[in-house]
This record gives structure tokens, C-alpha cells and sequence, in this order.
């Protein structure tokens, strides 16, 4: 009975602890694999947040650019409208239609004359064909704040190109006196830039060019001259 009992009893512990080493490993793995499940997940998280931080990022470095390309696109279509300050020297583009805005109807300054080619210089030597206006201010104070608007058109091509300069701040005509301007592009006193590439440069065509010039608490004048075929001449 004794070593039936024994027997049993040696049987039963075994068993016992094959299945509790059994269960201990079954829990064993099971948190070998969510370790792993869990550290395999954590870059994927990470690698998904930085490529969303990358697109975010990348997409207000877009946002950026399109901002700096639209300023930029308004600051060229502002000073394209604004026309060509003489002061700066800038490039000098057509505008779209006439920007002096003038209510003032006292006729102190009077447009004396608009020469287009035949130019002389000061000494009365032939110069290179370019826009000339003579202004002259009857007025007891100096001219001040001069704005001048030039249309070029060319009849035969159907072609018409408007140009717009405002004068330094510091440019006048003096007060029962005169003074010369002249458009074409050089450093000299009272030379002001042009376009090289405008109508009067590069049509062979005849052109009528028409003048406008205004100051401050002086009705605006105007002058229509027209130059022959055959461009723009230089001098000998």
C-alpha cells in the first residue's frame, strides 16, 4: 500500500510542474512578443511622425516661396505701374495708361518745345536722335514734383507703348525760367533712362509721340510731335 501510495504521489508532483513551467513560459513568450510587437511599432510611429512633420514643414516652405514669389511678383507689377523713378535708374518699363493725377488748372508751366530726333547738344553739335522737352515756368516760385508721361505710337504696326517717369524730388524749374529734359539714358545732368527696347529704338516705322508733363499746382500740358521712318539715328 505504501509504495502504491509512493508511487502515485512521485507521479502527481512531475506533472504539477511541467504544467506551471509550461504556463510561466507561455506568459514568457507572450512578453517576449509584445516587446518585440511594441519595439517594432515605435520606429514606424516615429518614421510616421517625421515623414508628417517633413510634409507639414515642407509644405510651409511652399507656402513661403509662393508668398515671396507673389510678393515679389507684386513689388515688379507695382513698380511697372508706378513707371520708372528717375532717381533710382532702374529699368524702364511701359505702363498701362497715364498715372498723373492733377485737379490744378493755373497754366504757369507750358511745354516749349518736344524734339524726337535732329538733336543738338548744348554747343549745337549734332547728338544722337532722343526724346527732348523744353519746359518753361512763368510762375514766382519753382515748378517742383514734375511728372512727365510719353505715349509712343506706331501707326503701321498698330503698336502703342506708354512710358512714365516722376523726377527726383530735388528737380525744378526755376521760377520765371527754364530748363531742358532729355531721355536718353545718359549719366549727364538732366538725362533721364529710356527703354533700348521700346518703339523708339526699334521700330523702322514712323512714329507720333505724344507728351504730358505736370507739376505741382500747374495744369498738366501736353504736346504731340511725330518722327520719321527709319529709327533712331545716332550722331556722326
Amino acid at each position: 500500500m505504501n509504495t502504491s501510495t509512493n508511487i502515485n504521489h512521485n507521479h502527481a508532483t512531475p506533472r504539477l510542474w511541467h504544467r506551471t513551467a509550461g504556463f510561466i513560459g507561455v506568459i514568457t513568450l507572450l512578453g517576449l512578443v509584445l516587446g518585440a510587437c511594441s519595439s517594432s511599432n515605435s520606429p514606424t510611429t516615429q518614421a510616421t511622425t517625421s515623414a508628417e512633420t517633413a510634409t507639414v514643414n515642407d509644405s510651409a516652405a511652399v507656402e513661403v516661396v509662393s508668398s515671396a514669389a507673389g510678393s515679389s511678383e507684386a513689388t515688379a507689377t507695382t513698380d511697372a505701374a508706378a513707371g520708372n523713378t528717375a532717381a533710382t535708374g532702374g529699368v524702364v518699363l511701359p505702363v498701362p495708361s497715364n498715372p498723373i493725377v492733377s485737379t490744378a488748372t493755373a497754366k504757369t508751366l507750358t511745354i516749349e518745345s518736344v524734339l524726337v530726333e535732329n538733336n543738338v547738344d548744348a554747343a549745337n553739335k549734332a547728338t544722337s536722335d532722343h526724346l527732348e522737352i523744353a519746359l518753361r515756368n512763368t510762375a514766382t516760385t519753382d515748378a517742383t514734383s514734375v511728372e512727365v508721361f510719353y505715349t509712343l505710337t506706331d501707326p503701321t504696326a498698330g503698336a502703342t507703348e506708354n512710358y512714365y517717369t516722376k523726377l527726383p524730388a530735388d528737380f525744378t524749374v526755376p521760377a520765371g525760367g527754364m530748363r531742358v529734359l532729355h531721355f536718353d539714358d545718359s549719366s549727364q545732368t538732366d538725362h533721364f533712362p529710356v527703354n533700348k527696347f521700346s518703339l523708339y529704338y526699334t521700330s523702322k516705322n514712323a512714329l507720333d509721340v505724344s507728351v504730358a508733363v505736370s507739376a505741382k499746382d500747374a495744369a498738366v500740358q501736353t504736346f504731340t510731335v511725330s518722327k520719321d521712318a527709319g529709327g533712331a539715328e545716332a550722331a556722326d
